[in-house]
């Protein structure tokens, strides 16, 4: 019914498009790592509905497989279903986008991220922003009450707010934020790994991860 359905779509229409999501389908024997080998009847066919409607895998960085069945490793599965498809004039719009696999946590799916124009790491001075998490530290509402006390004006009250709230928000949360970055660097290293050979070492140490990831943000 889904390949019905483009191939209409497709036919209908000479216009820029793209479609993305979850296909549940497999296209080669790449595709997967663990299991039983792929259909290569059902992966004919979508090849077959993907070249009629004239469409091309925007390919991606990072992990290579967007779902995992989050065994151990004598039965673990993992394929890539996750993609992006866009014809030729979508592609000629947009000729810096990029598709990026993201670590995966708490769901059997990766996140998938994508840019029509990735733009460089480069670090700016970030504005100011009230996290409501804050509200519930005890210590949080002092640093109210210090901005406040002064007779320097509103705009000096404001001022003193902003620079102490930041201050203490690096000392008391900065820890953990930078905690999370790297516990995320380390759980996407590991899947990335894991797509080339997988370990019962990297399972259970992604597993670990996981939890510390897990108690990091809540």
């Amino acid at each position: 019914m889904l390949w019905n359905n483009l191939s209409t779509v497709a036919s209908t229409h000479n216009l820029p498009w793209i479609i993305a999501g979850d296909f549940n389908e497999l296209l080669s024997s790449e595709d997967k790592l663990g299991g039983r080998p792929i259909s290569l009847y059902k992966a004919n066919i979508f090849k077959e509905c993907l070249d009629a409607c004239n469409m091309a895998d925007l390919g991606f960085q990072g992990p290579r497989y967007t779902w995992t069945n989050k065994h151990d490793l004598c039965s673990l599965i993992q394929e890539r279903l996750d993609r992006f498809f866009a014809n030729p004039d979508w592609c000629v719009l947009y000729p810096e986008a990029q598709v990026t696999h993201l670590p995966r946590s708490s769901s059997d799916h990766c996140p998938v991220l994508m840019e029509l124009e990735p733009q460089p790491n480069i670090r700016l001075n970030r504005p100011f922003r009230f996290h409501s998490f804050w509200l519930s530290d005890n210590p949080f509402p002092k640093i109210v009450q210090n901005a406040w006390s002064t007779e320097s004006g509103l705009y000096s009250s404001i001022k003193k707010f902003k620079r102490d709230a930041s201050e203490w928000n690096r000392v008391h949360f900065g820890n953990i934020f930078a905690k999370k970055k790297r516990i995320l660097a380390r759980i996407s290293g590991i899947q990335r790994s894991m797509a080339e050979r997988s370990s019962s070492f990297l399972i259970n140490l992604e597993k670990q991860l996981q939890a510390e990831l897990l108690y990091v943000m809540n």
